[in-house]
């Protein structure tokens, strides 16, 4: 009986005189609970009062994606003035979408104003080209209205290729056409003359003589018609 009362006292002494530091050794019941991804749930002290989600309202109107960026983190961190992250969040994505397209259609409206300005220019150099050739014509300052007018005339009844290739072509009213552009005063006056005879006697010319023929005429008409130009628009005077 003593025996066995000497080994309960020395059970419950050995219990009394244990480590103190053995009962602080946490457990696997004691760890902390883990979240869905297998990290530690957030402390308490993380979830308490802080100023975050009013910076983060304030950052979503002066530099929204900063601003929406801490909301999201301010409704991770904190319960506390969740309205504050939602508005945030909501107000910084905005902002931020609403920032975006303003520059995208300002980038837009600055480049319609560069092409504007591009055609403008290229406007003006085309018409001060047409300005020289004008000026360059032997016949400018030399033409009227009416003659102007009858070269038009002859023009809808002559032949599309601008020259004759066959007799079938040649009509009565194209010979009278030239032949009232032979009765100006302009510098090509004589070699609307020429073309005219040379109608005429079309069959008695070989093809050399076509080509001649066809390639003055050309160049009468070119000239004729620039120093016709400034009648019809007054701003290539």
């Amino acid at each position: 009986m003593e025996e066995h009362k000497g080994k309960a006292m020395a059970g419950m002494g050995g219990e009394t005189d244990q480590d103190p530091q053995e009962k602080d050794v946490a457990g696997p019941d004691d760890r902390a609970p883990e979240d869905d991804i297998g990290e530690a749930a957030e402390l308490a002290e993380d979830l308490a009062p802080t100023r975050l989600p009013a910076l983060a309202a304030v950052l979503a109107f002066l530099v929204p994606p900063i601003g929406a960026v801490l909301g999201h983190v301010a409704m991770r961190r904190t319960y506390w003035r969740r309205g504050l992250s939602r508005l945030a969040i909501a107000a910084g994505w905005t902002m931020t979408a609403l920032s975006a397209s303003g520059v995208l259609l300002y980038l837009n409206y600055q480049d319609e104003v560069a092409r504007a300005e591009a055609l403008a220019v290229a406007e003006e150099q085309a018409q001060e080209q047409m300005r020289q050739a004008i000026a360059n014509s032997p016949s400018y300052g030399l033409v009227d209205e009416e003659f102007c007018q009858a070269l038009t005339e002859v023009a809808e009844v002559s032949p599309r290729t601008e020259f004759v290739t066959s007799q079938e072509q040649i009509s009565g009213a194209m010979v009278e056409g030239y032949e009232t552009l032979a009765g100006t005063d302009t510098p090509n006056a004589q070699v609307y003359d020429d073309y005219a005879q040379y109608l005429v006697s079309f069959a008695d010319h070989d093809v050399d003589e076509h080509v001649a023929r066809a390639e003055a005429l050309q160049q009468a008409v070119n000239e004729d018609v620039l120093a016709c130009l400034p009648l019809v628009d007054e701003t290539l005077e």
